[in-house]
């Protein structure tokens, strides 16, 4: 349709048009809101499985030290480790690290965490490029943002980049990052896939605790 204007026709609607700044910012919302849903949902789950004994008086290392021979994997040693990053596989050392209380207590919690980073091991037997790649994201997912916003600041106070660009930039590197975490979720379902038949046999007769720890 077409409105006349000061003599002319002009469009009675014009096209919609999403600037790049709020697009950028939007952007970067939805990613983060995803990302602390996912991290809320992880808390409650392992806060809630805290609270449930495991069927054996098995830890968290020693029913991990079950499930790798189980499979035939006697190489990889299982360590408590208590710092900035704990429970996860090393596939270079073949080391497991588990926080302290994932390796001492007997709770489903300990056993849902150290059999996860366990299977990654066995991961490591078939592909272990998948895993490293996996591992590789994380590590940029945990520091690339604050050294990005960082970077982005002393670009704009030094005036070399404008903020408005500046921002746009953080906000496509932000969902860039978070999708390709995305990405890789598919390892850490793999992982999943290979503890079943371990825990159907082992939990055979504690139906309640099998149906646990695969909601975990």
């Amino acid at each position: 349709m077409l409105a006349r204007k000061a003599g002319k026709l002009e469009p009675l609607f014009r096209p919609v048009r999403v600037p790049i700044l709020i697009l950028a910012i939007l952007l970067f919302a939805a990613s983060w809101m995803a990302s602390r849903h996912a991290a809320s949902r992880y808390q409650r789950a392992m806060a809630a499985a805290r609270q449930s004994r495991a069927p054996y008086a098995h830890t968290g290392a020693e029913i991990a030290r079950l499930f790798l021979k189980s499979e035939g994997i006697e190489d990889v040693e299982i360590l408590p480790h208590q710092g900035v990053v704990t429970d996860y596989f090393d596939p270079a050392r073949r080391r497991l690290f588990l926080s302290r209380r994932v390796h001492d207590e007997t709770t489903l919690a300990a056993w849902a965490v150290a059999l996860h980073e366990a299977a990654h091991a066995v991961q490591t037997r078939d592909n272990s490029g998948e895993l490293r790649w996996r591992q590789t994201v994380i590590r940029l997912n945990r520091y690339g943002p604050v050294f990005l916003a960082l970077g982005m600041a002393a670009l704009t106070v030094l005036k070399v980049l404008p903020a408005r660009m500046a921002i746009i930039l953080f906000g496509v590197a932000w969902t860039g990052m978070f999708l390709l975490s995305a990405g890789t979720l598919a390892v850490e379902w793999n992982a999943n896939l290979r503890l079943r038949r371990f825990l159907e046999d082992h939990l055979a007769n504690y139906p309640d605790a099998l149906e646990k720890l695969e909601r975990i």
